[in-house]
């Protein structure tokens, strides 16, 4: 009989992880499991009245490693796109190129932003040395008080839901790449000097960013790999050894394992296993929170709404946080007399934002988006979709009840997590991949986990911050 192996989730953790161990080991039975109808995950794309919309706004990096942009052009050939980056930030009141180009610092924002900001960089060498536990006396040490009070504090409130004081100094350190003001005068000059270097390029599939995902997923049933789609992970069974015996989806089909892969959230994951695990773990898992996410789609008449592709909305004059026009992503394949718009708006499952219906929502995002000085869509139709875990909450409490977690987790044999949800990490799509890539060289073809050479990887997984 062939050994068996489930991984949870078809994100692109669990799509390369699923790719690789399907190519290194063919003799492997190994089955993809995925709740959502088709693969991919937040990375994944839909057809909506003949725009493909994306879920938010995606892109490969210029940091994405060469070898996996080979890999994936390999599979798309010359649907990955090379494009310039043309994005803005509203800035109280004023839209700014972004990434920033050096005319921007001088000119384009508000004077006294521009004075405080001149300020902070002259007494940066002298400045008060602060406790370093949040995220708040993290950026005043590393960027002043001037853009870390006037734009990542509110873009801090919004996105995670809490104030800069009550989240931890590793949500500063992982989400904002440029923590010094050095670094962030070094990025806009390089934007200059080496245009390719610092975000001014992207890489995107012409038919939306869920063409990696569909592409991957093809090759791995090409090679065997059974993908199932459409229905949840809802038990987890152990042995009394705490081995994988089986997992049970929400439609009663029952996968038999006797390893899995877990790329599902790790508190979604604590709940699922069979027997249930001691009381302290499950609320250590229940004291990690993930934000949630409301997509809302507009069908818009005309050829294109604006010329760049994503609008960030830092400031809570807007309920959305950023724009994105995929149309401008590829420039191609798109109706010629309609556009698609794509809203995201942080918050949290259970909130007053998250039971907002389709019609409340739409009301709230053109009334918003009339404050911000762009131009009223000719809204044609309109969708809105939930997502839930879409970036890990770091307060002050989440490594002590991350740790315990993991400390659980490592004591079972034939079970490991991974990816963005399943390690509680912030990454970038790249990353992702990585770690799925990993996952697939870590199991042998006699399910033996090297655990010493998936230590290894996890210490680069912890020094992963994300690309803007």
């Amino acid at each position: 009989m062939k050994k068996r192996v489930v991984i949870l989730g078809a994100g692109p953790a669990g799509l390369w992880s699923t790719l690789v161990l399907a190519e290194r080991h063919p003799e492997l039975d190994v089955t993809l499991v995925e709740s959502e109808d088709r693969p991919g995950g937040i990375t994944g794309s839909f057809d909506y009245r003949g725009i493909t919309f994306d879920y938010g706004s995606h892109r490969l990096h210029p940091a994405t490693p060469p070898w996996i942009l080979e890999r994936i052009s390999g599979m798309l050939g010359n649907d990955l796109l090379k494009r310039p980056r043309n994005g803005r930030i509203l800035l109280e009141g004023r839209f700014i190129s972004f990434p920033l180009r050096p005319a921007d610092l001088l000119f384009s924002l508000p004077p006294s932003f521009s004075a405080g900001f001149l300020k902070d960089t002259l007494v940066s060498p002298f400045r008060r040395k602060r406790d370093g536990t949040t995220f708040e006396d993290t950026l005043i040490m590393g960027l002043g008080s001037t853009i870390s009070r006037r734009f990542y504090f509110p873009y801090a409130r919004k996105l995670w839901g809490l104030p800069q004081g009550e989240l931890s100094a590793v949500q500063a350190r992982k989400r904002v790449a440029s923590g010094s003001i050095s670094r962030i005068i070094g990025k806009v000059l390089s934007s200059v000097f080496r245009p390719g270097s610092a975000g001014n390029i992207f890489y995107y599939p012409a038919k939306g960013f869920g063409q990696i995902a569909d592409r991957t997923a093809e090759e791995a049933e090409k090679l065997g790999v059974r993908i199932l789609c459409g229905s949840p992970a809802v038990t987890l069974k152990l042995s009394d050894k705490g081995i994988p015996e089986a997992v049970i989806l929400g439609n009663g089909v029952e996968v038999m394992a006797d390893f899995v892969l877990s790329t599902i959230p790790v508190t979604r994951l604590i709940d699922i296993l069979e027997p249930t695990v001691p009381q302290p773990v499950t609320e250590a898992a229940a004291g990690l929170s993930f934000r949630s996410m409301i997509f809302c789609f507009l069908e818009v008449r005309g050829e294109r709404y604006t010329q760049y592709d994503a609008h960030y909305f830092p400031g809570e004059e807007a309920i959305f946080s950023r724009l994105s026009e995929p149309g401008n992503y590829s420039m191609s394949g798109y109706p010629p007399d309609r556009t698609g718009l794509c809203f995201e708006i942080p918050c949290s499952r259970g909130d007053g934002i998250w039971g907002m219906d389709a019609e409340e929502v739409l009301a709230r995002v053109l009334h918003d988006l009339e404050g911000t000085g762009l131009p009223a869509p000719e809204v044609i139709s309109h969708t809105m979709i939930r997502r839930e875990n879409i970036y890990p909450v770091y307060d002050l409490e989440f490594r002590k009840n991350l740790s315990q977690v993991e400390n659980y987790l490592d004591s079972l044999n034939g079970l490991v997590t991974l990816g963005r949800q399943g390690l509680f990490i912030h990454d970038n799509v790249h990353h992702a991949i990585e770690m799925g890539v990993a996952a697939g060289k870590c199991l042998g073809a006699d399910l033996a986990w090297d655990r010493e050479e998936w230590a290894g990887y996890g210490k680069v997984f912890e020094s992963h911050v994300v690309a803007d």
